[in-house]
């Protein structure tokens, strides 16, 4: 045992002196084989820990990594083994400036990066009730107009960052006609829209579709028409009914173009002959159908009475 001291203790200092320049030679070899070289390496930011309620925008989303490592861990790395985070926790609606954190691999050195804060702004979401209203483009068939539009609901939600949601004023949808001929509902996707007439597109729109039904109505033309006379009654005896005639003989009518195709003339309110005796002339109204106007609401009918015998 004492001989093992001895011979361990022997030559003490060149033994230490050749351990220490082992060393230093194993880790020039090292060096030279494997040496530390630079990397860089672009990493997104990413959130963590960000409150429910708030939409977050970030001054910058990526940031770029120097690092220093060995050659064969460079070589290894991929830009996924590298994180750049941000924490929210416990902010609130406003803006900050929040440190990155970094977590890169075991063996590498961070020695500096493009961004170390990150201004954050963080804006309340918010909903709002706002009014549908349906545009409806195209033509129907001919003789053929739009009537009632009647969206399944008056009102949605529009949902978003609250600057935006409070300038919108209506969520806007579109209908194309392409020559029907009868009512139809059809499902209709909403955008919200603002005063200025800009469609918002990232904002949510709940619910984002309508049934959306459309009622085709006939159309309204006019025609014009000859006037017919009319009267009733039985006059005195021993006078006799001659001419009748009226002016204006014609009038213009205005009305569903179905209805206007059917009517050939119009007739006047009849004027009763019980007890007339002479010649008259009377002003009377025109017999219209159903939803068809006239511009001219009375015309004047010329009765000619004659002294005579009615013939059997």
């Amino acid at each position: 045992m004492i001989n093992l001291q001895n011979l361990f203790r022997k030559n003490l200092p060149v033994k230490i002196l050749a351990l220490i320049a082992s060393i230093i030679m194993w880790g020039y070899v090292m060096n030279e084989e494997n040496p530390s070289v630079n990397g860089r390496y672009t990493v997104p930011v990413e959130i963590i820990n960000a409150p429910e309620g708030y939409d977050v925008n970030m001054g910058v989303r990526e940031v770029t990594l120097k690092v220093r490592a060995p050659r064969s861990l460079m070589a290894a790395a991929h830009e996924s083994d590298f994180k750049a985070v941000i924490d929210l926790s416990g902010d609130t609606e406003g803006e900050y400036d929040e440190k990155i954190r970094t977590v890169i691999p075991q063996g590498f050195e961070l020695l500096g990066m493009s961004d170390d804060t990150v201004h954050v702004t963080m804006e309340a979401l918010i909903a709002h009730g706002v009014p549908v209203d349906i545009v409806v483009n195209g033509k129907a068939a001919h003789g053929m107009e739009l009537g009632e539009i009647t969206p399944s609901q008056q009102y949605v939600n529009v949902y978003g960052p609250r600057h935006l949601v409070d300038s919108i004023v209506k969520a806007s949808g579109k209908i194309k006609l392409a020559d029907n001929n009868s009512d139809f509902t059809m499902r209709v996707k909403l955008t919200a829209v603002t005063a200025d007439g800009e469609n918002i597109n990232n904002l949510a729109v709940l619910p984002g579709e309508l049934d959306v039904t459309v009622q085709l109505v006939p159309g309204e033309g006019k025609k014009i028409v000859p006037v017919k006379p009319a009267v009733s009654g039985i006059l005195p005896e021993g006078y006799v009914l001659g001419e009748v005639t009226v002016q204006p003989n014609q009038v213009e009518l205005a009305g569903a173009n179905k209805t206007l195709a059917d009517i050939k003339n119009v007739d006047t309110v009849p004027v009763s002959l019980h007890g007339v005796t002479s010649t008259l002339d009377k002003d009377v109204e025109l017999s219209l159908p159903e939803g068809i106007a006239s511009t001219v609401k009375k015309v004047t009918l010329h009765i000619v009475i004659k002294i005579g015998r009615a013939h059997v």
